[in-house]
């Protein structure tokens, strides 16, 4: 599963109050990774200065993921929709 986590105050990018912003955000630090459907957790669900965004690992992402190392699934937590690509 790869998560992105996107505080509303994250530094590189500024202040983001906008929640369309944060989505659109979040949504292009997965492009190119992942399946074809998402997990979409706005702001307010779990903490007001925090949006999720996950997505499944495809079976060729995780056949690259090295023998013996830990991973723990982020979770199928959220709403979940199709990719937005």
């Amino acid at each position: 599963m790869w998560h992105v986590s996107l505080s509303l105050q994250q530094p590189r990018v500024g202040f983001v109050f906008d929640p369309e912003r944060a989505e659109q955000l979040a949504i292009a630090a997965l492009r190119g990774v992942g399946g074809n459907h998402e997990w979409w957790m706005p702001s307010g669900e779990q903490n007001p200065y925090v949006v999720h965004l996950r997505v499944p690992t495809t079976p060729a992402e995780q056949r690259l993921i090295p023998d013996g190392l830990v991973t723990m699934d982020a979770g199928s937590v959220g709403m979940l929709r199709p990719r937005s690509r």
